[in-house]
């Protein structure tokens, strides 16, 4: 039996990247998977990232409040902000600032917004665009437009990026942008499809690439609050459900050392209740909560380079 776990743990971490076989088995076993993918950051860290995504006017509308959570229980989050946001809410962006938060430039307009489907994401101005499918030259202008906005009406220089929707919507190509504006770190891509199953890792231009952790249910998904609680047939929405699994992330990454990497929407985390759940625990523990910019400081040049 255990020859066989160990067998079916190599076939997975082998298909990994994409493969058929490795998502039929993240399918049907899913925790077994989860541990697959964690046990390879065994003697790393323990270290905690928590980011929000503020995609929408209603999550820039959550922020003061999410703010307020996180100086009461001592967190400093990442925040990844998007130019015409921060040109329409100057104030809340600048409380960021003002708390001593991290901030990622997440492009000028984030392409790909609009959404029927969803009231809150059907508004004008909205792109419809995808990040990976408009050319270099948009992709370009979007990333260097976001970093201008930044600069203008915050007076900060970001030094970290997040392609909108990360994940499929990343583009390699934008790491040579990212140097010439001197950045030093991306948070773009998952764990099931990095080459160093979720630990960070340096990419072309000495930029570091920050994925995002996988969610213990679903181990080729992300660890984020989209799936568990904002889309329509959310997976995690009861009460409590996903703050649990937060807890499953960190405690494993706690047990062997490891990297958790979160992300979340401010509107749906803080009025579902599971920020305050999450911060809770956070304060319950001797995990390390620590931004990119500051854990870059931490890791060992020793990290292997991919291209």
């Amino acid at each position: 039996m255990v020859d066989s776990l160990k067998t079916l743990k190599t076939v997975f971490l082998s298909s990994s990247v994409g493969g058929l076989t490795g998502k039929i088995l993240g399918t049907l076993m899913p925790s077994f998977c989860f541990q697959a993918v964690m046990s390879k950051q065994e003697g790393y860290g323990p270290f905690c990232t928590i980011s929000f995504d503020c995609d929408f006017p209603r999550d820039i509308k959550s922020i003061p409040k999410v703010l307020e959570l996180l100086k009461r229980h001592d967190v400093l989050a990442s925040f990844a902000c998007v130019g015409q946001w921060i040109r329409r809410f100057p104030d809340e962006h600048r409380l960021i600032v003002d708390a001593g938060c991290e901030m990622l430039n997440h492009t000028e307009t984030h392409p790909n917004l609009f959404h029927p489907d969803y009231d809150y994401a059907c508004g004008e101005g909205l792109s419809k665009e995808r990040f990976n499918e408009i050319s270099f030259e948009r992709r370009q202008e979007e990333i260097f437009r976001g970093h201008e906005t930044f600069i203008e009406v915050l007076g900060i220089e970001p030094s970290g990026f997040r392609a909108p929707h990360f994940g499929a919507l990343h583009k390699e190509d934008v790491y040579p942008l990212l140097g010439k504006l001197s950045y030093s770190y991306s948070s773009s891509t998952v764990a099931s499809s990095s080459p160093s199953y979720g630990l960070p890792y340096l990419t072309t231009g000495s930029i570091w690439e920050f994925p995002l952790s996988p969610c213990p249910r679903h181990p080729f998904g992300v660890f984020d609050s989209w799936h568990a609680l904002g889309k329509h047939g959310a997976t995690h929405s009861a009460s409590g459900d996903l703050s649990h699994l937060f807890k499953e992330l960190c405690e494993n990454v706690l047990r062997t050392g490891g990297y958790a990497n979160v992300y979340f929407d401010p509107y749906d985390l803080l009025h579902s209740g599971e920020l305050e759940r999450i911060l809770e625990y956070v304060k319950s523990t001797q995990l390390e909560v620590i931004g990119y910019e500051k854990l870059i400081s931490k890791i060992s040049r020793k990290t292997p380079v991919f291209v």
